[in-house]
């Protein structure tokens, strides 16, 4: 009975004391704010200051549904884009977020991906691939080499023939050495592209010969020339106006193939202005896409980045280049 009422004191006590304390906050802190006191705020001139950061501050912003200058373009063009990579500012842009088919551009995807392979150590330029079947390729005027079953070719040449020839063999090639399948390495491409940030593109093939399912934006390609353009065997092999290389036949026997590039600048089709320099590049034609060219330049020692899908012709893709070229003075 004692314990009990120990307990039961200890217990008035707790809450005597447990008032006490809120009685006492309470009291001591009662009117504690003067209105009419003011504190003096310090601000140091030598805070620290930030950079807008994020996508914005590294590449240049399309808004959907709007057009820059689309005037020359807008008649005959599929797509136009036209960037200023010093100051990420688009100087044109006519249906930039368009889906539109890319034809044989897809290869600087495939391309991009083969070097991610090359860089992780996964493959070697030096390797050698002995084609274990032959590749088919059926659209018409489609680029192929003479490969078959039983050739051997290397890892650098099949690069070398991909991106200056556009051999869509080369593309199948590839995407099985890689991929293990065209399945596999497509996802791949579709992967990288949504790294980049490519999010309005979607890939079914390695080449970019035609699949209703297989397209790019122009915006989107934009983003891929900047990550090709990371890759120092992509701006080698697109330096070049002219490649010989060798392979050998089922039969053992080395053969020679003297390829010279598909862009036109390059291989004399059409004059260069000599204040332009070419830096990566890739050209595209089907039936679908039309004529289509993409390129990083160096106009007057400045970067620019200028796409065109035309719908006309070969003739009317160049003149429309050359009009961004005028653009940019």
């Amino acid at each position: 009975m004692s314990k009990v009422i120990a307990y039961f004191v200890l217990l008035v006590l707790i809450a005597i004391g447990s008032m006490g304390y809120f009685v006492f906050k309470n009291v001591n802190f009662d009117n504690a704010y003067n209105e009419n006191t003011k504190n003096e705020v310090y601000v140091s001139m030598n805070l620290p200051t930030y950079k807008l950061g994020g996508y914005q501050s590294e590449k240049a912003v399309v808004k959907a549904g709007e057009d820059i200058a689309p005037e020359q373009f807008d008649d005959d063009c599929y797509a136009a884009l036209l960037v200023n990579n010093e100051t990420n500012e688009p100087i044109v842009a006519y249906n930039a977020l368009r889906r539109i088919y890319p034809a044989s551009t897809t290869k600087l995807m495939t391309g991009i991906v083969v070097c991610d392979a090359l860089y992780e150590g996964k493959i070697s330029l030096d390797d050698n691939v002995t084609l274990s079947h032959d590749i088919s390729i059926t659209e018409d005027n489609a680029l192929v080499s003479d490969l078959n079953a039983g050739c051997t070719i290397s890892v650098r040449n099949l690069l070398y023939g991909l991106l200056m020839r556009s051999y869509n063999d080369y593309a199948v090639i590839l995407a099985e050495l890689v991929g293990g399948n065209v399945d596999g390495f497509c996802q791949m491409m579709n992967d990288k592209a949504y790294e980049i940030g490519a999010t309005g593109s979607h890939f079914v093939n390695p080449h970019g010969l035609h699949d209703d399912n297989h397209y790019i934006t122009a915006y989107d390609m934009y983003l891929i020339l900047q990550e090709a353009e990371k890759y120092e065997i992509i701006r080698e092999i697109d330096s070049y106006k002219s490649f010989s290389y060798s392979y050998t036949n089922s039969q053992g026997v080395e053969m020679t193939d003297d390829i010279s590039p598909t862009n036109q600048f390059l291989s004399g089709g059409y004059a260069l202005p000599s204040n332009i320099t070419i830096e990566s590049w890739k050209t595209g034609t089907t039936k679908a896409a039309g004529n289509v060219l993409t390129m990083n330049t160096l106009i007057d020692n400045k970067s620019y980045t200028l796409f065109v899908a035309d719908g006309t012709s070969q003739d009317d893709l160049y003149k429309k280049i050359s009009i961004m070229f005028n653009l940019t003075n």
